[in-house]
């Protein structure tokens, strides 16, 4: 019977000690993924300040430009060999206040959805 309890209290001993090292494995890749997520978001945070420094300084820049000069637009239209044919920028972007083109899509950019028999 005692050679039970020797066997007993050796598991025992065991699974505590057993319980000690791997909750102190896993607290230390707890404190260290508490880490990591605390640079990442240092790093998120200079990121956004410098986006917010890069946008100001973008803004300053437009807002002391000269506006952009509005020329006469092209016909939209010419007859070259009785031919029609339309102008190719006019139709495709417009310019906008700041002087810079506005991209647009031109006809459909996919086909339409089919159903598959």
């Amino acid at each position: 019977m005692l050679h039970y309890l020797t066997w007993a209290g050796v598991s025992l001993a065991l699974l505590a000690t057993g319980w000690a090292a791997s909750a102190w494995l896993h607290q230390r890749k707890i404190n260290f993924l508490q880490l990591q997520i605390k640079v990442m978001r240092q790093t998120a945070v200079a990121h956004t300040d410098q986006a917010r420094r890069q946008i100001g300084q973008l803004q300053t820049e437009l807002a002391s430009r000269p506006p952009a000069l509005r020329t006469e637009p092209a016909p939209e239209t010419s007859v070259v060999n009785n031919i029609r044919r339309r102008a190719a920028a006019p139709d495709r972007f417009v310019v906008l206040e700041d002087g810079f083109a506005q991209t647009a899509v031109i006809g459909e950019a996919f086909a339409p959805t089919q159903m598959m028999r």
